[in-house]
């Protein structure tokens, strides 16, 4: 019973959380009409919705390639990667999630969307709509990288750090008139 009632209470709060949000910014008046709506009014949409898209797209792969990307890993790093991945999605979601209300005021989907503003922009509206679905699914995937992946890369990573460092040190102890060792040419199949 209490399974239920803990299902129950956190499926209410992720619909209150995408059907029923306060935007946290102001929002702006939006210049689109329904009659005759400038076509520049609805590519500015379309280019809005994009980047949107875009950004989402992008932020999870910089943060799915955090744990191996960047400066040489320390213990430090490890220790709070964690938090820091969980931490700057949170952010940048934030924040996505305010441009998405921005965009929807300035576009008017809401209440446009299925109207006679036309395929164009019914398309839009859709893809608009799903952006919010996507983000999540895009926090599932980071959660479960985090998780699951993201330590044994950041151990990959770090193993590498060590052993460039060891063979660093061992170049700097070789004296600078020594003669440096080429790597034995590669065999071409008998040709000259």
């Amino acid at each position: 019973m209490a399974a239920l009632v803990a299902f129950l209470l956190l499926t209410a709060s992720v619909v209150k959380h995408l059907f029923f949000r306060t935007p946290a910014v102001g929002l702006p008046e939006s210049s689109i009409v329904t009659d005759n709506p400038d076509p520049r009014d609805l590519l500015e949409c379309n280019t809005l919705v994009l980047e949107q898209l875009t950004n989402l797209s992008a932020k999870t792969n910089t943060l799915l390639n955090q744990p191996v990307a960047g400066e040489p890993a320390n213990d430090r790093q490890k220790s709070s990667r964690r938090g820091d991945l969980a931490s700057d999605w949170k952010r940048f979601s934030n924040q996505w999630r305010d441009e998405w209300d921005v965009v929807n005021a300035r576009c008017r989907f809401s209440e446009l969307a299925e109207t006679t503003m036309g395929a164009a922009y019914d398309r839009m509206a859709h893809v608009h709509e799903a952006l919010p679905a996507m983000r999540l699914r895009y926090n599932s995937l980071l959660a479960e990288f985090d998780n699951e992946q993201a330590d044994e890369l950041f151990e990959m990573r770090r193993a590498l750090d060590e052993s460039r460092e060891s063979i660093q040190r061992r170049i700097e102890r070789h004296a600078p008139n020594e003669p440096h060792a080429s790597p034995a040419p590669v065999s071409s199949g008998g040709l000259p």
